[in-house]
């Protein structure tokens, strides 16, 4: 009896994913087998080669838009998508060739010294030659996407085909052809070379929407060429598990099983379950098809002890793979957020109510796994701990003599003090994602945010002062704000002593957000499904259109990454764990007050 948790591209390959290694944990402590894979990390290092992106040109040099043509199997609809895929892909390819002046051929020849540079410790810390090399890096990604343009891979993002819906039938038509999906061939391939009989079960992770069509390529890939029983979790699966439990063939041809929210609990079940202990009925949030074909779901899990939840087992993942010189560990305090009342938020969809790990237990957890791994870095994957439940944590780490850094998400609240701060500072912590959103108050009271305003810029400041760094996310473009709200919000990005990294997004209306049910309160006058298996709706608001509210967004992106070309990291997504390395071994000042003399592209 022997179970696999796979983790599937597109994420960023830096660090190991947390749920392979809970999951693995879990089972280990109750006496079964159980492995990790990263796919993910597979995935880049295997495109990112010389041949790979020389393979790629060759494809690309040699597509023909005319060679698509109509054929009877597809629909008149999946036909005319191909066709229009084609044409843009022919643009996008010769757009490419026209401007290229030969750049291509200096990517490809630094390109395997540039993944050297990343994952190489002295050559890391020099910034000219890391941001180089990440430049490279991505300018080899382009490279790679131009034989299934429009889609595009990156390291921080997968963008799928913008032609294609994310209805079932288009994205099942994606998982099943390669002419749209850069996934497929290289599974097919990938799959070739592993050994896979000896589980019993495969595990799945689809955390968000850019792992949708390459998750599902897998998923079916692996039902159809091994005996394993497959299952699909993760964040993204439980918000959309009303639209998946309505199509038939998500059972017959892409899983098994479904895992519903934390799978902690469910996850030892199932164990019980294929090793014949249990009846399925009997295994927590578990979505199957009985053998009448009936589509069941079964109870979901009891609220978790997490004083008895397994420490996390990456024993089975290979450091080495990742793009970074140091192993950055994840590790989860507790459960949910303890206010989650936001109303863009959908980031507790699947977890259950607030919950949080006990200093002692939380610590030792944290000292075990440093010790294990022989980690410092480690980054605490909470939507939001209490400033005094951090503080007690931060004590008990100074207390206990554990040399690690880290960073988390934190909520703006007056509970961080000066002194709660400085000893987060004297614990290890180098930085926190602070959630500011927007500057005006009337656009903070319809998010609702629950914070006291007059605060904000003080806990900044004072972070500031106790050796933090500063990276506050923003929310650009809510429903109603005005020009003068939105210009107010970009003054305080452009607030460098206070905000020393940006992460902007723009509105989006989640499906599975509070204000979903009270949208005409903020002027939004209908939405619409926009897919059935998008996180997110179509929506018409009375002042801005989504086109608008992307465009807005977009247009001061261009502007504030020229603005901060030369800083490093000023803005970012997804290089949080880059950002703690070079805060950890050169601190604060240094990184705030580097200049790159290269020219970022």
């Amino acid at each position: 009896m022997k179970f696999l948790f796979a983790a599937v591209p597109q994420w960023y390959p830096v660090s190991p994913y947390l749920a392979g290694g809970l999951l693995a944990g879990q089972l280990k402590a109750h006496g079964f087998s159980a492995d990790t894979y990263d796919f993910n990390v597979e995935f880049f290092n295997d495109i990112l080669t010389k041949d790979y992106a020389l393979e790629c040109l060759s494809k690309a040099r040699s597509f023909n838009a005319a060679d698509v043509v109509c054929e009877a199997e597809y629909s008149d609809d999946i036909n005319e998508k191909r066709i229009k895929t084609a044409q843009l892909r022919q643009k996008i390819i010769d757009d490419y060739f026209k401007f290229d002046n030969g750049k291509c051929d200096s990517v490809i020849e630094e390109l395997e010294y540039s993944v050297r540079v990343l994952k190489d410790k002295e050559l890391f810390y020099d910034p000219e030659k890391l941001f180089r090399a990440k430049d490279v890096i991505n300018s080899a990604l382009d490279i790679a996407s131009l034989p299934f343009a429009p889609s595009r891979i990156m390291l921080d993002n997968f963008i799928a085909n913008g032609i294609m819906t994310y209805d079932f039938k288009d994205v099942d038509y994606q998982c099943k052809h390669d002419d749209m999906n850069m996934f497929l061939p290289y599974f097919e391939k990938k799959l070739g070379t592993l050994d896979l009989s000896s589980y019993d079960y495969i595990g799945l992770s689809i955390t968000d929407l850019s792992q949708l069509v390459p998750g599902l390529t897998l998923a079916r890939l692996l039902k159809k060429y091994t005996n394993a029983k497959i299952g699909i979790g993760g964040n993204y699966i439980f918000k959309v598990e009303g639209d998946m439990k309505k199509i038939p063939e998500i059972f017959s041809e892409y899983c098994d099983y479904l895992s519903i929210g934390d799978g902690e609990t469910s996850v030892v079940e199932l164990a019980e379950y294929i090793s014949g202990k249990r009846d399925i009925a009997d295994v927590h949030s578990l979505v199957y098809r009985d053998e009448n074909g009936t589509v069941c779901t079964n109870e979901r899990a009891p609220l978790l002890n997490l004083e008895k939840v397994a420490f996390p087992d990456f024993d089975t993942y290979d450091f080495s793979k990742y793009f970074s010189p140091e192993t950055v560990i994840p590790v989860q305090l507790g459960k949910g957020c303890y206010w989650g009342k936001c109303s863009f938020c959908d980031f507790y969809t699947g977890q259950q109510k607030f919950d949080i790990k006990s200093v002692m237990r939380a610590v030792d957890e944290v000292e075990y796994l440093a010790k294990k791994y022989g980690a410092k870095h480690f980054t605490f994957v909470d939507e939001a701990v209490p400033p005094k439940i951090y503080n007690e944590i931060a004590k008990e780490i100074i207390k206990r003599g554990i040399e690690i850094y880290y960073y988390s998400f934190a909520r703006l609240e007056k509970g961080f003090t000066p002194e709660v701060l400085e000893n987060l500072y004297a614990s290890g912590a180098r930085f926190f994602m602070w959630g500011y959103e927007a500057e005006s108050e009337r656009i903070m009271k319809l998010i609702n945010k629950g914070i006291d305003l007059s605060y904000r810029k003080k806990i900044l400041a004072d972070a500031r002062d106790a050796g933090l760094w500063n990276l506050c996310t923003f929310l650009l473009c809510y429903p109603t704000e005005t020009a003068e709200e939105l210009q107010s919000t970009i003054d305080v990005i452009y607030d460098h002593e206070l905000v020393n990294t940006c992460t902007p997004s723009n509105f989006a209306l989640k499906k599975n957000a509070i204000l979903k049910d009270n949208a005409s309160s903020v002027g939004i006058t209908d939405f619409a499904e926009n897919g059935e298996l998008h996180i997110s709706y179509k929506y018409h608001a009375l002042t801005q259109t989504m086109e608008e509210v992307k465009k807005k967004r977009n247009s001061f992106e261009k502007k504030y990454l020229e603005d901060t070309a030369d800083r490093l990291w000023a803005h970012t997504f997804t290089e949080s764990d880059f950002l703690l390395m070079y805060l950890a071994k050169y601190g604060r000042d240094y990184v705030k007050n580097y200049r790159l003399k290269y020219k970022r592209k």
